[in-house]
């Protein structure tokens, strides 16, 4: 056979319906994938922007809320999965989390789909063993020492599971270098960027104060953060509060979640991320594309993309000296904050292209459905 007699359904399955990065992994590799060959849609908990975004992009999905606790909340949820299953006449069926597969994995015994899971975060202690208790045949790790981490565990609860890194990505071309737009500069000579959903995992507390601890060592610097409350409801009241009991209210700025991402990025001098878990964050992905520096915590997977003093530098979780010390040198060094930043576009472009990403992932569906890509 030398190519797909129709499309394979894929059935992307979801663990929110809000739109974080997970879904935004999954948002571009629906866009993404070659559509004469694959035919994808989607399942979500509940109606929300990832419905809204299905909606304009034209993706069919299914609205499958969790149906009870416990071995028959399971059950349910995986016979309404293989309901969804034959509506989309599914050949593969591919969890974005852990958690979101544990029901698919259930499901698939009944059925001849192929079953994929990705591993954004790490997974927690015994996490693999409750997820994958019916295993997937294929674990996708979203960077490259993730899979070696995983690696025994998964073999010890599913050991027939192919195991493959396929880096997170960013479209290159969509973030990519310009000029900065003066509605996000708030008329600062410098502008330092937060980026991700407002959370003390993403390291909200620590950049306010390291901004306070610069509050009288810089000039007109302004603290911006770009962000929803996609996991904390009522985050940013509180980080405001927090901004006026630091005395920086009048140089920090909340944005809020926006579309135009790029356009913010563009707008700053530096890019930050002082994360406590992560997995390989597309915020440091899109930031390098834009070629903005980045000064980040060195946890999980954001090494492989922030190489200290190439592409930005790397801190500690929870230093606020460190990362107001770090802002401080590339404040004052524009021109190696420059260089950092077409260095990280550099690696942004060879390593983390988009269109890398889906030959990885397109491939791995090919092996899947036991088709090889040498004869398309």
């Amino acid at each position: 056979m030398t190519a797909y007699d129709s499309q394979a359904g894929v059935l992307y399955v979801a663990n929110s319906a809000l739109i974080g990065g997970g879904n935004r992994v999954l948002m571009d590799l629906i866009l993404g994938l070659e559509r004469s060959r694959f035919c994808p849609s989607l399942v979500m908990p509940f109606i929300g922007p990832l419905a809204e975004w299905a909606d304009a992009n034209n993706v069919s999905y299914h609205v499958l809320p969790s149906i009870g606790e416990g071995r028959l909340g399971l059950l349910r949820q995986a016979y309404a999965i293989r309901g969804a299953l034959r509506a989309a006449r599914a050949s593969l069926v591919h969890a974005i989390s852990p958690i979101s597969y544990r029901a698919v994995g259930l499901a698939g015994l009944f059925t001849s789909v192929r079953r994929i899971c990705h591993i954004q975060l790490p997974p927690g202690s015994g996490q693999l063993e409750w997820c994958f208790r019916f295993g997937p045949e294929a674990v996708i790790t979203c960077y490259q020492a993730q899979a070696d981490e995983v690696r025994n565990d998964l073999a010890r609860v599913s050991p027939r599971a192919r195991l493959v890194a396929i880096p997170n990505s960013v479209d290159v071309e969509g973030f990519s270098p310009g000029a900065p737009d003066p509605a996000f500069r708030f008329g600062a000579d410098r502008v330092v960027l937060i980026t991700g959903h407002l959370s003390e995992v993403k390291g909200y507390s620590t950049f306010l104060r390291a901004a306070a601890a610069l509050r009288d060592r810089v000039g007109r610097v302004a603290f911006i953060s770009l962000g929803g409350e996609t996991l904390e409801p009522g985050a940013q009241t509180r980080y405001e509060a927090m901004a006026r009991e630091l005395g920086i209210s009048d140089s920090v700025h909340f944005l809020g979640w926006r579309s135009d991402v790029a356009a913010v990025l563009r707008s700053a001098d530096i890019v930050v991320l002082p994360s406590k878990l992560e997995g390989l964050p597309l915020s440091v992905l899109e930031a390098m594309s834009c070629a903005r520096p980045v000064i980040a915590t060195a946890v999980n997977g954001t090494p492989e993309a922030v190489i200290d003093g190439v592409t930005g530098l790397l801190v500690a979780p929870d230093d606020v000296e460190g990362l107001s010390s770090a802002i401080l040198t590339l404040v004052n060094d524009p021109d190696r904050a420059a260089r950092m930043g077409e260095e990280g576009r550099r690696v942004a472009v060879d390593r983390f292209s988009l269109r890398a990403y889906l030959r990885g992932i397109e491939a791995l569906y090919d092996e899947l459905l036991g088709f090889s890509r040498s004869v398309h």
